[in-house]
């Protein structure tokens, strides 16, 4: 464990179930990088060398004579714990860098040896993971679900190794799935975009409709009908039917760009890396965006609203310090929350002048009746106002792997056009409540500095 003085909580964050660090801006992601970084091991074509891993195999299988794997960790061991983020993941400036974060930060807290894995493609998850496997790991945490079925075969033929996949609500055998309630944070970006929609047509970007991204939705939606005083506009529309959407932010760019000038003014984006395609297309058209994982607001200012924080490091941390202390998996937290201090909202520094003190200090009520359960986030329809509620999912040719940067535009150029599904939610208007006509300073200390 470092010397290095933790950093004080900024004011306005709540006390939880975890220790809540400030997020570093965007730009300082770039220059972050773990102590070690096992990558697939490639021949220049792409091609695994299938020799270097025969022998990381043979290795791991004499060392089993040699160690006993069926030993849980103890606490005081300085445990050896592995972070598989996706492919090409590192400077995503999200939910793969915030992960990343939180594994550092563990090595310093808790001083375990910490060991970032990037597969380079997901063309050949199988051959990827049995080559990581086969290190000496005390456990492998796994950022998404693209290698969940892998994981669920692999797993059954290494049953000492512990998996922690975030983002899955799988949990059997020597699998731990962990889950964020991101329809409590969804929410409140939903009230937010149907209260500064000037057109009463907001829009949803995901990046491939998975169960954690309709998470996102069906927040962002009851959010939106929570708020809505008539009709209110709900399009929603996936970049891509496979993991490759999380890092097409041309295409996402374009697509943002096409529903901006259809009526929408203000997005909302649940789509990894291609996330910035739309924050670009928002800056550009003069419209609004709402980030997402980590704090956004700076990469356009005044035209992110917010960001929807997901505090992915902080889980990281408190996943690490479980295993330290010898708990296994069996004490290990599956659900995190806004109670929980892992989902929140920014503090609108940019947008303040948008927004305004009274909205922000509705949106700061709302946050404390999520906290407390007495304010539902999670319907899989909505329950009140009218909702004209569109559906489309753009599919593309390229569903092997995720693009590189560079790959984006020919990726997008292979896209199919989207096809649309539209349906109609008709329901009772809400009853109408009150404002206050001047924010207290307790509800806009609620937002003061959070994701800074």
């Amino acid at each position: 464990m470092s010397g290095d003085k933790e950093p004080e909580p900024r004011r306005g964050f709540r006390s939880g179930g975890l220790t809540r660090r400030p997020l570093s801006r965007a730009a300082e992601w770039k220059e972050w990088r773990s102590p070690e970084v096992l990558r697939s091991v490639e021949t220049p074509n792409g091609a695994v060398n299938w020799l270097v891993v025969l022998l990381v195999m043979v290795f791991a299988f004499l060392s089993v004579g040699c160690t006993d794997q069926s030993a849980p960790p103890v606490p005081g061991k300085k445990l050896r714990i592995a972070l598989m983020i996706t492919p090409k993941g590192l400077n995503d400036q999200g939910f793969n860098d915030l992960a990343n974060s939180g594994l550092k930060e563990a090595g310093r807290k808790f001083g375990i040896e910490p060991v970032l894995i990037e597969p380079a493609t997901m063309k050949d998850p199988e051959a990827s993971l049995r080559f990581f496997t086969g290190q000496s790991f005390d456990a492998i945490i796994v950022v998404g679900v693209a290698f969940l079925d892998t994981i669920r075969k692999i797993s059954k033929e290494r049953p000492q190794m512990p998996f922690i996949v975030i983002d899955s609500g799988i949990t059997e055998g020597n699998i731990k799935g962990i889950s964020f309630r991101e329809d409590e944070g969804s929410f409140l970006c939903g009230f937010l975009a149907a209260r500064i929609s000037k057109t009463a047509k907001i829009g949803f970007i995901g990046g491939v409709k998975i169960d954690v991204i309709r998470r996102f939705f069906n927040g962002f939606r009851n959010g939106a009908v929570y708020a809505a005083s008539g009709t209110i506009e709900v399009v929603e529309r996936y970049i891509s039917e496979d993991f490759s959407g999380f890092n097409k932010a041309e295409e996402a760019n374009t697509m943002a760009t096409e529903m901006y000038k259809d009526g929408c003014d203000v997005i909302y984006a649940a789509a990894g890396a291609s996330g910035l395609g739309v924050i670009s297309a928002a800056a550009k058209t003069k419209k609004y965006a709402i980030g997402v994982d980590m704090n956004q607001d700076s990469m356009a200012p005044g035209h992110v609203l917010t960001s929807m924080l997901k505090r992915v490091d902080l889980v990281v941390e408190d996943l690490v310090k479980t295993l330290q202390e010898g708990k296994g998996l069996q004490g290990i937290k599956t659900s995190y929350g806004m109670a929980d201090g892992a989902i929140d909202l920014t503090d609108f520094q940019f947008s303040q002048p948008t927004v305004g003190d009274e909205l922000i200090a509705r949106l700061g009520k709302l946050r404390k009746e999520i906290i407390a359960g007495t304010l539902k986030t999670d319907q899989t329809t909505p329950s009140t106002a009218s909702t004209a509620y569109t559906a489309s999912t753009a599919s593309t040719a390229s569903a092997a792997d995720t693009a590189s940067a560079a790959d984006i535009a020919s990726a997008a150029d292979t896209a199919s056009a989207p096809h649309t599904a539209p349906a109609v939610y008709t329901a009772s208007a809400p009853s109408t409540e009150s404002e206050a006509s001047t924010a207290s300073a307790a509800s806009t200390a609620s937002f003061s500095s959070m994701g800074k």
